[in-house]
């Protein structure tokens, strides 16, 4: 068999996820170049490229692979491919007209939404990126279909990198010679445009690089796939459809979060503009977006990398109708999942000063309390992401679809009553966020407990790894506010870590949260282990 076939789809996901995290790394590094206006420029074609990502490869690209793998089994290939056909279809029509409205429409939200004509350059910029899009999920689901799963790998892998090295080059020197202009023409924030404009140049690039190797990806392929279609067996013509509505709850699942974080800043934009316009609004946002909603993401889909694969065993677990093991992997899922996330989640939070002063420069008191009330969005995230792929990989379309109609219909309430009657600017973005999450996650976990007649054991998975991340979180803020102002940011962060890590582990083993096993699987969980069998 060939090598590609072996890829497991676990790592096709993980790459998924670090693609969308590396993004949020790159909202980062931006900052860190042009500083909050800069960030606040570019947070739209970020949004925009994650729901165009969410809509146009994650969701065509499940649908066309899971499409070719059922009439591949029953030896239907043929039947396949014409359907693959009415997909591309579809799909570049989708990506074309997104990409027509996102140009159409950049003067109106330019100067009617974000109130800064400067802003049609950058969102224009973007546009292409979401018809170069639009076939790649198509011909991704395509191949994967067919057993080449390397194609969603290295495609994922070419997007990131060539993202990378693009935004750094033509944003680095487009905002280089943004500040000769300001100085020029003694403005503060052409700078900032010519910058994001780069890094939107960028990421159009990279997308129509990745397009390219996904297609030349499929004329290598060819003759293999060809085969499979000579060996397929003659089908008699049938107007079976079904697989375009499965495409529904995949754009209202995928794209939610990119199409949600773009509607917010036009609400923040449009409500700030009319209650403080003389205050510099874009760079407002760009503060929430680079130094906030960008960690917050990154931790979620970072830490649930390393997890993807336990996913799969509760999948194959559920389909072989064996409950009981379903039942036992999630107990166990849960707990690893909540001993990593309740101590980064706590360590952050604390140390938030200390750490956006590392990075940053200097510590902006807006920037961390946004932090620390948006990053406990990530535990129930956490939950909700794992919900979410066990319901795709079951089809189950009605809960998917409801879940995500819920989750945007109370995001938006919530959004707009506390931007409009209680005037909350970017703290209505958050709380709206942490609402949505919250709901779809409650309502998952009763859903997973109908499904599964699920009982999540509370105080050993739960409760004691929040009580021991509780405990090394207050060492690291008492070590935090003893030495950052002696032995600078990064020593402390350092002192802060270690110690809290070493007093989050032993509070685990004296809370007999864990077992030899599990404290095996935690960074030298082997010294830890010998400190369990004595205490024990």
């Amino acid at each position: 068999m060939n090598k590609s076939r072996r890829i497991r789809p676990d790592l096709v996901l993980s790459s998924g996820m670090f693609t969308i995290g590396a993004m949020m790394v790159l909202c980062i590094i931006f900052y860190m170049i042009t500083g909050a206006e800069g960030v606040g420029y570019l947070s739209a074609p970020v949004a925009l490229f994650l729901m165009g990502y969410g809509i146009l490869i994650a969701s065509f690209e499940i649908v066309t692979r899971d499409m070719v793998r059922i009439h591949l089994t029953k030896g239907h290939m043929k039947e396949a491919q014409k359907k693959l056909r009415q997909l591309m279809l579809v799909s570049f029509g989708v990506g074309a007209g997104l990409a027509l409205l996102c140009a159409a429409f950049s003067s109106v939200f330019a100067n009617m939404v974000f109130h800064s004509s400067r802003s049609f350059y950058v969102l224009f910029a973007i546009a292409p990126v979401l018809l170069f899009l639009g076939v790649q999920g198509v011909l991704r689901g395509y191949l994967a279909g067919a057993g080449f799963l390397s194609a969603s790998l290295f495609s994922n892998a070419i997007l990131v990198v060539i993202t990378y090295v693009l935004f750094m080059l033509f944003s680095g020197a487009a905002y280089n010679y943004g500040l000769k202009v300001n100085a020029l023409m003694h403005v503060e924030d052409i700078a900032s445009v010519y910058g994001a404009i780069g890094a939107a140049f960028g990421i159009t690039v990279s997308s129509l690089v990745s397009l390219l190797f996904v297609i030349v990806m499929v004329l290598v392929k060819r003759r293999e796939l060809k085969r499979l279609s000579e060996n397929s067996i003659i089908e008699k013509a049938t107007r079976d459809h079904g697989f375009m509505l499965d495409l529904v709850p995949m754009w209202l699942i995928f794209g939610q979060g990119g199409l949600l974080m773009f509607i917010d800043e036009c609400v923040y934009m449009a409500v700030a503009d009319s209650i403080h316009s003389s205050e510099n609004n874009i760079s407002n946002w760009g503060i929430y977006i680079g130094q906030c909603l960008a960690l917050t993401v990154l931790i979620l889909f970072f830490s649930a990398i390393p997890f993807i694969k336990s996913w799969y065993g509760v999948k194959i677990s559920i389909i072989k109708r064996d409950f009981k093991a379903a039942r036992a992997k999630i107990q166990n899922l849960m707990h690893f999942e909540a001993m990593l996330i309740f101590p980064i989640v706590i360590w952050i939070m604390v140390l938030s000063g200390t750490i956006t002063a590392l990075i940053f420069g200097k510590t902006n008191v807006s920037a961390v309390n946004m932090i620390v009330l948006t990053l406990p969005i990530a535990l129930p995230g956490a939950f909700l992401i794992f919900q979410t792929f066990l319901l795709v990989q079951l089809k189950n379309n009605i809960l998917l679809t409801f879940n995500a109609v819920l989750g945007i219909v109370v995001h938006i309430v919530i959004l707009v009553v506390m931007s409009t009657a209680f005037k909350f600017g970017i703290h209505a973005s958050m709380a709206a966020f942490f609402g949505m999450i919250l709901i779809q996650a409650v309502l998952g976990f009763f859903e997973l407990k109908v499904m599964l007649d699920y009982k999540q054991e509370v105080v050993r998975n739960i409760l004691k790894p929040l009580l021991a991340a509780g405990l090394s979180g207050l060492l690291a803020m008492i070590i935090d506010r003893a030495l950052v102002n002696l032995i600078g940011e990064v020593l402390t962060l350092i002192i802060a870590l270690i110690l809290s890590y070493l007093l989050y582990m032993a509070a685990l083993i004296f809370l007999k949260s864990v077992n030899r096993y599990e404290i095996e699987k935690m960074p030298f969980g082997y010294y830890f282990a010998i400190l369990a069998d004595r205490w024990q």
